[in-house]
């Protein structure tokens, strides 16, 4: 008999389940009730006598571990047994959530959603077992061989419902990856055909003389014994090869970020215990903290001052710490465990665990003693790779990500707006550059990227030293650089400093044998003249840079006229930031089919503009309009929002379906993205590897080092990662195999032809090809015919999209047609 272990903290969607059970229970019985009539007068000896033993059976369970979560294992099938043969139904439900109450409330000490989830449990289990066994066996049940055979099948099958439902309860909860531990949860299964064959053995030992009681309660007893000696034994063999397998991991070939996350997961599943912590002296009087805790990832701060009252304190000094529930302590923590962890000779760490899971009373001596073998393995292997002052650049490179451009050193887009804004709010009056290479792309395209990232750092370096301490220089990504000048009071002056380092940038550039032209285009915005604030002044900036640049004039400072449809322009920008306030814009979803099965295993998340006045706006109008007036990312979190609510829904009807949303090349920019999307699952109750994130190769490769940080942030969260568009951009292919990306698309463009292009149907191919050399899911957009179905499926592309399998649909219709036409499609 297999239950759930116990969570630490109320969930809305287990508590929901919870629910659902209780109520498919109640109906069921309500249902026979109202077929067959209320149970005669029972005898209350036997109901008593079951409660009896439901309430000792649920109360004394046998824990068995499965990674940081667990199972209960009872001998409760005994009196199932026993009340299947000789009780009714109802009776036998209200006697056993009776008696299981008794037992986990007050023997087990459960509470709140871990009380109701396995109540409602036992519910299930008792309905499911009568139902199926008079369902075998018919309403008179007698004692012959045939019966003693439906009984056991009715019992197993009990436990599959058990450890099924319990696995998708720790999958809602914490882990959805749990469903690969399924075999796991059981393996329980022996336990019950032997506790099964006790109660029909009992069953005919006490139809011949009731007093045969007393042997099942013995033999009940010295199994129970047996079985939980055996398990204690089997989880200390387990509990010494998790010791050696951390140790042979720590013996290789890993970084610091690799050896910490594996002391801290160790740390947390060997001592059963909720948070971990490893915290450790710098050079600069600061220490370095790595954390895990719950669900969140691996954590990584500095702190200038530990606190001298804190618990742990003493294992500083070498001194191991315990403290167990119910002391008396500074902080937030039911238990924990600290030792010491020796980084040099004269200086040491801390590492400490805290609040124990619900499976172990609380931490004890020979928690300790395993703590501290476990520490001494991880000062071994933190001294061995210098992790300190590894830790250390990890720790400042991540600070300065959030606010630089890691490929040039200078600040990047949210750190200019910020210092534009705090100007602003000064009252300074400012001058706002913004400038981009003139084509910069055939560098790249020409002599690759490593070139053209030597040649942005080597721009970016002249244009602070010709600045020098006039103004700050900022790169937005790829080959747009911004410069803020502050008390710039007039065109002129702001002028003079863009034909300087225009003329500045004029200079060839060497780059090894080659010298390199890198010609610029600037645009001018003035604060108070073109704008208030910095959205407003780049976007400005922004439009009258492309002036320049399709003028060839160099510099230009912006005026309305330089706005093409000025008035219409800037009129759409006020009613599209009023409509994603609004949230007006639609979100549609156009389906993704499996080649291989024909079924709908996903979608994809597009914006439509409806606007009141001039009707559709195409998406290649208003999402360029967003980008250039910093809309982009309210717009992206309304459609992120919008789809995981739908992916929820979806789900919930049975559709085990993914979606999947575009990100804009800013969006890479952002350090708080991986934060806000793993906020926006949580919310919509859609585990990480429902998402899919599109991104395009240019947005990726422009920055392909800070792009790498946020893309490895979310693909640890569990985000499905796609290239859109592939093949129209310049990729290398080096630095596209190191990107954690599961999915490829290819663009539209080449998809349209293939079954009349051979050149096509070449390019297609090869892309499928080296998808798959590279373990990614190839998609194919664009699909119109089911000719060019048929040759994508024989070139073996894994999921197509486009029209002839449906338009992008409003979200309900979309559902409407899940339900009206994949079984149509499946059939194609």
């Amino acid at each position: 008999m297999t239950k759930v272990r116990g969570w630490s903290r109320p969930d809305a969607r287990v508590a929901m389940l919870s629910l659902w059970l209780g109520i498919a229970t109640i109906a069921a019985h309500a249902v026979r009730i109202r077929t067959i009539g209320l149970p005669a007068d029972p005898d209350p000896v036997p109901l008593a006598i079951l409660l009896v033993a439901f309430a000792l059976t649920e109360g004394f369970a046998i824990h068995v571990r499965v990674r940081r979560g667990g199972h209960a294992m009872s001998l409760s099938e005994i009196p199932m047994v026993l009340g299947l043969l000789s009780v009714d139904p109802t009776l036998l439900l209200c006697v056993r959530l009776i008696g299981g109450v008794a037992g986990l409330a007050f023997l087990r000490g459960q509470r709140g959603i871990k009380l109701g989830f396995n109540v409602a449990l036992l519910g299930v289990q008792t309905t499911a077992s009568a139902v199926l066994l008079r369902t075998l066996a018919g309403p008179d049940l007698s004692a012959g061989p045939r019966e003693w055979l439906y009984v056991l099948i009715v019992m197993l099958l009990s436990d599959v419902i058990a450890a099924v439902l319990v696995t998708a309860v720790i999958a809602l909860h914490d882990d959805p990856s749990e469903w690969r531990r399924l075999p796991s949860a059981l393996q329980g299964l022996p336990l019950v055909a032997i506790t099964t064959s006790i109660g029909l053995i009992s069953a005919l030992a006490i139809e011949r003389d009731s007093r045969a009681i007393a042997l099942l309660a013995i033999v009940s007893a010295v199994t129970y014994l047996a079985y939980r000696a055996f398990v204690r034994q089997n989880q200390g063999h387990q509990q010494v090869e998790e010791l050696y397998a951390f140790t042979r991991a720590l013996d290789g070939p890993l970084d610091t970020r690799g050896v910490a996350r594996i002391v801290l997961e160790q740390a947390r599943d060997q001592l059963r215990a909720e948070r971990a912590e490893l915290i450790i002296p710098a050079a600069d009087g600061t220490h370095v903290r790595l954390r895990m805790h719950g669900q969140s990832d691996f954590e990584i701060s500095t702190v200038d001052t530990l606190p001298e009252t804190a618990w742990w304190q003493p294992a500083r000094g070498g001194a191991p710490v315990l403290v167990a529930k119910g002391s008396r302590v500074i902080g937030s923590i039911a238990d924990g465990i600290a030792v010491p962890v020796p980084v040099s000779d004269h200086e040491s760490g801390v590492l400490l665990v805290a609040d124990s899971l619900p499976d172990i009373p609380t931490f004890g001596e020979q928690h300790v003693r395993l703590f501290q073998a476990l520490a001494n393995h991880a000062s071994l292997s933190l001294t061995k790779a210098r992790l300190l002052d590894d830790l250390r650049r990890e720790v400042a490179q991540t600070e300065r990500l959030a606010t630089y451009d890691p490929l040039t050193g200078l600040i990047n887009r949210q750190r200019f707006q910020a210092l534009t804004d705090r100007h602003r709010a000064a009252g300074t009056p400012v001058a706002v550059l913004l400038m981009d290479l003139d084509r910069f792309k055939d560098v790249n395209d020409a002599l690759g990227h490593d070139v053209g990232d030597q040649l942005l750092r080597l721009v970016g370096e002249r244009l602070q030293a010709r600045l020098g301490d006039r103004g700050t220089v900022a790169r937005f990504g790829g080959d747009e650089f911004a410069v803020l000048l502050p008390d710039i009071r007039t065109r002129e002056s702001a002028i003079a400093v863009g034909d300087d380092l225009g003329a500045a940038m004029e200079q060839p550039i060497p780059i090894g044998h080659l010298r390199l032209n890198a010609r610029v285009s600037i645009g001018i915005a003035l604060a108070p003249e073109h704008g208030h604030d910095a959205n407003s002044l780049i976007q400005r900036a922004d439009v009258a840079m492309y002036v320049a640049k399709n003028t060839h004039t160099g510099v230009r400072v912006y005026t309305s006229d330089d706005d093409r449809n000025s008035p219409r322009r800037l009129a759409m920008v006020a009613d599209l930031r009023e409509a994603i306030q609004r949230h007006d814009l639609v979100v549609v979803f156009q389906p993704k089919l499996s080649t291989a099965t024909g079924v709908v295993v996903g979608a994809e998340a597009l914006a439509r503009w409806h606007h009141p006045v001039h009707g559709f706006v195409p998406p290649d109008e208003f999402i360029p309009l967003a980008e250039h007036s910093g809309l982009i990312r309210p717009l992206t979190l309304h459609v992120l929002e919008v789809s995981l609510r739908r992916c929820a829904s979806w789900r919930r009807m049975g559709h085990d379906m993914h979606v999947a949303v575009n990100l804009s090349p800013n969006s890479l920019q952002e350090s708080d993205l991986p934060d806000i999307v793993d906020r926006l699952l949580g919310q919509a109750g859609v585990p990480a590897s429902a998402l899919t994130l599109e991104i395009t190769e240019s947005s990726i490769m422009a920055d392909p080092t800070g792009a790498l940080v946020i893309l490895d942030r979310l693909h640890g969260l569990g985000v499905k990662l796609a290239i859109d568009d592939f093949g129209t951009g310049y990729s290398s292919l080096g630095r596209l195999r190191e990107l954690p990306i599961h999915e490829m698309k290819i663009d539209r463009s080449f998809v349209q032809r293939i079954a009349v292009d051979h050149r096509d149907r070449a390019v297609v191919r090869s892309a499928v090809q080296l998808g798959h050399a590279l373990d990614l899911m190839v998609v194919a957009e664009g699909v119109e015919d089911e000719e060019t179905l048929l040759h994508l499926r024989r070139e073996g592309c894994n999921l197509v999209q486009g029209y002839f399998i449906s338009k992008p649909l409003p979200a309900d219709e979309f559902a409407d047609w899940l339900t009206a036409r994949v079984p149509q499609l499946g059939g194609a």
